[in-house]
């Protein structure tokens, strides 16, 4: 199903984790460029027969802007239609007490592609995560977004996703990247093994 030769013909095989893009979170503000982002994520990992999961946050919480059970706790309907693997976490780590991990690995995955939301929850905790457990990590900042504020956090000035993609990438085990310079580095990296 998957094809191992993939990405310029090397033994690399990626795959892409879709995080937590659910209805609610979509509905509390304009997401619309990170939706196309991420749709052109997919379509790429489409073509090369890549392994896509998406990753869906129960949460039970009256309170919750994804309430599990509700219109607002499924994927967002821009996305639906591509869902074929869903993992279903209630931690911020979608490694933690899933399956994930043993899809990733049964698919012969090296590295992570991740998107979605929230940038300082579970894209960094599923980026650490993901590290921890021997992947290869590379966050498409641009297909990643916070429903959150510096104000959230009584930190007025700061720029959440910004700050949070600064200490991934500085950590110098992950790499962060907008979606353009990604995919060029792609399509050069599969024109060179050709």
């Amino acid at each position: 199903m998957y094809d191992r030769k993939k990405a310029g013909g090397n033994d690399q095989m990626r795959a892409l984790l879709v995080i937590d893009v659910q209805q609610g979170f979509i509905d509390s503000r304009n997401f619309e460029k990170m939706i196309q982002n991420i749709h052109r994520l997919i379509i790429n990992s489409q073509k090369n027969k890549e392994p896509i999961f998406f990753i869906r946050h129960l949460d039970k919480g009256k309170e919750s802007m994804i309430q599990d059970g509700t219109p607002a706790g499924e994927i967002c309907h821009q996305l639906a239609p591509y869902v074929s693997e869903c993992i279903e976490k209630r931690l911020p780590s979608a490694f933690f007490r899933t399956s994930l991990d043993s899809k990733l690995r049964n698919a012969g995955v090296d590295e992570v592609i991740l998107c979605g939301f929230n940038a300082e929850y579970c894209i960094f905790f599923n980026s650490v995560a993901a590290f921890e457990h021997g992947y290869g990590v590379h966050v498409i900042e641009d297909a990643c977004a916070s429903v959150n504020t510096g104000e959230t956090y009584e930190m007025n000035d700061l720029d959440i996703p910004k700050f949070i993609f600064s200490v991934l990438d500085n950590s110098g085990e992950m790499t962060v990247s907008e979606l353009d310079s990604f995919l060029e580095e792609y399509r050069s990296s599969s024109e060179q093994h050709s």
